[in-house]
């Protein structure tokens, strides 16, 4: 780590590209609170917490780090050692333990959904826990993809297991429906590994303990899964990168790295189909043009825009790619009161573009993306995959 450190030049491209140090002053940028500030913290120092709060580990400074300087490495090392010495506050705790919060919220269908829209009880969660009354909750569904896919006839074909993640599980279990159909529609016999949540709302509230106990589960479903020779799909970025590189790099547990190199994005994993000549190409036209945002976590994948090639095969459909910036939203980091302006902020220019566009429909890979792009622009929010299914036809 400390040879890392010292190959910062100081060049402060990571603080010309950082969009919280764009957006506010609250936040010094990744230079100051990452290697320069390592330095007085490797020999006891102490410096202000409240910088690192406002690192919305979106991971663009490290991308664009001439010497890979592993600056969001170095501020989520820094925070956690931070909140030891804390008592986590009850919002925090709450955020990352966002996996309960959607059980409960599925459960308590359609009364959890009302509660959510209740403007009392939004003042309640603003001004006692700081969770800001203006982000619009999703909504739960009465049902979960797992429980549509246990309920339907097992199909035949090549096996692959999915990782579908707590929000596809409990928010969008159509997401999963049309991955799951996509790939069936490929020749795969698709199966679902024992899994719990990948653990980043947890690591990103400072619930490190935990999320390292969840992702040693996770380690053990999915490894038995490749050693039955499958290979494991993701639709989730924000999920896909804990489990390609938080696990390893950031919890340190062991076999982790093994895992990574079996963990492909349903895009980049269709597209290779392509390539193979194993694609179902019998797509229906799609005369329409949607607008493609890519998520941070996704460019931090460093997979290029497989979504973009995939969709280029749909006869008729046009895709055009809005200018690169990060949402803002950072999975809980703009639900909580004092980040709200600043995730807003953040984002600004992206909403903006969808605006002067006139998109009706934007898409992207990443949910927290499609939330935040949804409320703050209006337009109706999807995943590739699911313009891929509607392609595919009945």
């Amino acid at each position: 780590m400390k040879t890392n450190i010292d190959q910062c030049i100081k060049c402060s491209l990571c603080n010309a590209y950082c969009p919280v140090f764009q957006a506010t002053g609250l936040f010094p940028g990744p230079k100051l609170s990452g290697p320069d500030a390592e330095r007085f913290r490797l020999k006891g120092k102490s410096l202000p917490g409240d910088w690192l709060e406002y690192c919305d580990y979106c991971k663009i400074c490290s991308r664009v780090c001439p010497h890979n300087v592993p600056i969001p490495e170095l501020h989520m090392r820094a925070l956690l050692s931070l909140r030891k010495k804390q008592k986590p506050s009850f919002r925090n705790w709450l955020l990352g333990h966002s996996y309960l919060l959607e059980k409960l919220g599925r459960l308590g269908t359609p009364v959890s959904n009302w509660i959510n829209t209740w403007a009392f009880f939004r003042w309640l969660l603003d001004r006692g826990l700081g969770i800001d009354r203006r982000v619009k909750m999703p909504a739960f569904n009465s049902w979960t993809f797992t429980s549509w896919f246990r309920s339907r006839p097992s199909k035949t074909g090549e096996p692959i297991a999915y990782f579908h993640g707590c929000y596809t599980n409990y928010i969008d279990p159509a997401l999963g429906r049309d991955v799951v159909e996509v790939l069936e529609k490929n020749g795969f016999q698709v199966f679902l590994p024992r899994q719990e949540c990948c653990g980043l709302p947890l690591i990103s509230n400072g619930f490190f303990d935990l999320a390292v106990s969840l992702a040693k589960k996770n380690l053990s479903s999915l490894q038995a899964k490749v050693g039955e020779g499958l290979e494991v799909i993701f639709s989730s970025p924000s999920c896909g990168m804990t489990l390609k590189e938080e696990y390893d790099s950031l919890l340190n547990i062991p076999g982790a790295a093994l895992l990574a190199d079996h963990l492909l994005e349903i895009s980049q994993f269709l597209l290779y189909q392509h390539g193979q000549g194993k694609l179902n190409a019998r797509l229906n036209p799609l005369n329409e043009t949607l607008y493609y945002h890519v998520p941070c976590h996704l460019r931090a994948l460093k997979l290029g825009l497989p979504a973009l090639e995939l969709l280029s095969l749909i006869p008729g459909l046009k895709v055009i790619e809005l200018p690169e910036g990060c949402c803002g939203l950072a999975g809980t980091f703009g639900l909580k009161k004092e980040k709200y302006s600043v995730a807003k902020e953040v984002g600004e220019e992206l909403f903006q573009a969808v605006r002067d566009l006139k998109a009706a429909v934007v898409i992207s890979e990443c949910e927290a993306c499609r939330l935040q792009i949804a409320q703050h622009t209006g337009v109706r929010t999807l995943h590739p995959v699911q313009v891929l299914r509607r392609a595919y036809g009945e």
